[in-house]
């Protein structure tokens, strides 16, 4: 649906001036003289004292003008429309509606794509390996690190500093790799797009299952907000009020979410989680006391055990890089408005939240005001009736500010769970132990029957095909080796965030749980496997894919690759943002560049094997 100008709006805004009229004149008729003097002497003083006035005001209004404009100025410098007189409340023809549909990503539904991983990282550290190394066993393509040796304290972003640089790194990556061929072999809107933090997150199943958890995830999500869409339409049996021009937004960016809503209002970034859908999980995950925060004053984090997730951690971010670039872009732009008005900025997260909340509430206005007011041809909305939040972005948007971007949460916990206030829902288990799985689901406060008792689906999908691939992973009976499982949601994630922080619990895991992980006995063999080019391969010439599915119209596959420059060489890479003459570029970075630090070999912390350096 093509979207329309912001003209639209001001021809439909500007139409009338019905409101202002000239102030009738009056004639002094049969007064006495000496009142007539009078009236000229208060008049000669309030002439005087308009005068003044007068100045004052054009003083006032000269500098209002100024400021106006050097807001309006930056405004369009950073993409974003200055606002306008918009009227409390009027129609919306179909055209004005068509203007407030968002314009979407580009998006193909067969052919081929790739996976890039991002990781924010600014130093070299045993825990940015492990991360590293989880990602390349299980055959992640090899991460591009951003920010690496990098500067964090412009003072406009105060305490959040390598927080903010994260996101703007990843859309100067970003927008490089879309505009630019040479840069790690170029990369299309559809190109999948996921970025994790890079000291605390571990893989352990392979990036076909976190692709297809990807897809199935939107498709649940779109399926909401169709149902959404239609509950709004108007109640009229007829076929005028069912062409609603606004159609459901449609999924393509997933955040992993949380089960506290932090940072709040109170940081100084306000989400406005009150408008935020209420989680789609069942209203007795946790039994009774679901959704019910627990009272533990001094246990800031388990006191949030028994709510669902429905707010935002930013963990993980995956999307297309198109959409990505869009909300990115939007991120920008709240940057600069938040630098501009000299508000506190906190971390990536709370940024997001912002985004993400702006988003929510257009949502909400589109599908409590304009919707169910269609009539065939036109909306009815009504500023003055909404509350000050949903205002503030309704009138936005009227004016062509855009906020649906198709961003959506990991309700299910099934990608990259934070384990902070989930400190206890899960551990490590095999799947085919039924024993095990029960006691472990006790030990975690479920009920019997267990809510996972036989390997997932998609395993089970992934141990045939690896079996017909005959890769580096094809011997792996997912069944009998230990998984790390969240009891509650019954689910077996595709990593581990390990920010469970209450009792020293982070360090402590990820010093003593890297041993816990499946694949650290054959940690070694893994790796150099998967970095092994194609063509050292004993009668392999191509580059396996990462992922080979049927398309959603089930005619033509969905192939997902690695980048084009991991066909002859696998390694990680530093982005480094372009400088003066200077292209931005990719550098390859050896292990010891990530990894050591310390005196203990990084080799010998990670494998424990006694074999020395890692030979690949």
């Amino acid at each position: 649906m093509r979207r329309a100008s912001p003209r639209v709006f001001a021809n439909l805004f500007n139409s009338s001036n019905k409101e202002y009229r000239v102030l009738p004149s009056h004639k002094h008729h049969g007064q006495p003289t000496s009142t007539r003097n009078s009236l000229r002497r208060r008049c000669s003083l309030l002439l005087y004292q308009g005068a003044l006035w007068q100045l004052i005001f054009l003083v006032i209004l000269t500098t209002s003008l100024f400021f106006s404009a050097m807001s309006a100025s930056s405004q369009l410098q950073h993409g974003t429309p200055p606002t306008s007189k918009t009227p409390p409340s009027s129609l919306l023809p179909l055209e004005a509606l068509e203007a407030l549909t968002p314009i979407p990503p580009k998006t193909t539904t067969a052919g081929a794509r790739r996976l890039r991983i991002f990781m924010p990282a600014d130093s070299p550290h045993p825990n940015l390996c492990k991360s590293i190394l989880s990602a390349v066993a299980l055959g992640y393509p090899l991460p591009t690190l951003l920010n690496w040796s990098g500067e964090f304290n412009r003072p406009e972003w105060h305490f959040s500093g390598s927080h903010i640089a994260k996101l703007e790194s990843l859309l100067a990556v970003i927008e490089e790799m879309l505009s630019r061929a040479d840069m790690d072999g170029g990369a299309d809107d559809d190109d999948l797009a996921v970025l994790v933090d890079a000291y605390d997150i571990w893989f352990q199943l392979p990036p076909s299952v976190l692709i297809q958890r990807y897809h199935q995830l939107n498709s649940e999500a779109n399926q909401r907000l169709r149902k959404l869409w239609e509950a709004a339409a108007p109640s009229s049996s007829s076929s005028s009020s069912s062409n609603f021009p606004i159609p459901p937004p449609k999924q393509s960016i997933i955040v992993t979410a949380a089960k506290d809503c932090q940072p709040d209002g109170e940081s100084g970034s306000d989400p406005h989680y009150g408008h935020w859908p209420p989680s789609p999980m069942p209203p007795d995950l946790y039994g009774p006391e679901t959704d019910t925060i627990l009272p533990l004053l001094f246990d800031p984090a388990r006191k949030y055990k028994k709510i669902r997730p429905r707010c935002i951690n930013s963990g993980m971010i995956m999307g297309t890089m198109s959409s990505l670039r869009q909300v990115l872009r939007r991120c920008k732009r709240k940057i600069a408005s938040v630098v501009l008005g000299g508000r506190q900025l906190w971390s990536d997260q709370a940024l997001l939240g912002e985004v993400l909340g702006d988003q929510e509430i257009w949502r909400e206005w589109v599908t409590q005001q304009l919707s169910p007011s269609w009539n065939g041809s036109a909306s009815i909305y009504d500023l003055e009736v909404l509350s000050p939040e949903v205002r503030d972005i309704a009138a936005k948007a009227l004016i062509g500010e855009q906020f649906e971007f198709g961003i959506g949460l990991d309700y299910n916990f099934t990608t990259i769970p934070a384990t902070c206030s989930a400190e206890e829902d899960g551990y490590f288990v095999k799947m085919d132990d039924a024993n095990a799985v029960l006691a472990e689901s006790l030990k975690a406060g479920v009920p019997n029957p267990p809510r996972i008792s036989s390997i997932p689906e998609d395993l089970l999908r992934l141990q045939d095909e690896e079996g017909e691939e005959q890769g580096p992973l094809s011997q792996i009976s997912w069944g009998n080796v230990p998984l790390y499982t969240d009891f509650f949601f019954g689910v077996v994630p595709v990593g581990i965030h390990h920010n469970a922080y209450i009792d020293g619990l982070k360090p402590w895991r990820l010093k003593n749980w890297w041993n816990l992980m499946w694949f650290y006995p054959r940690l070694r063999d893994l790796v150099t496997a998967h970095l092994r080019p194609p063509s050292q391969d004993a009668g392999v010439a191509e580059p396996r894919p990462l992922l080979n599915m049927s398309s959603p119209g089930g005619e033509e596959s969905l192939v997902y690759w690695p980048p084009e420059m991991q066909r002859s060489k696998k390694q990680v890479t530093v982005f480094e943002p372009a400088h003066g003459q200077r292209p931005a570029r990719l550098v390859p970075i050896d292990w010891d560049g990530v990894c050591q630090k310390g005196s203990t070999p990084w080799y010998e912390a990670l494998f424990g094997d006694g074999k020395g350096p890692l030979e690949a």
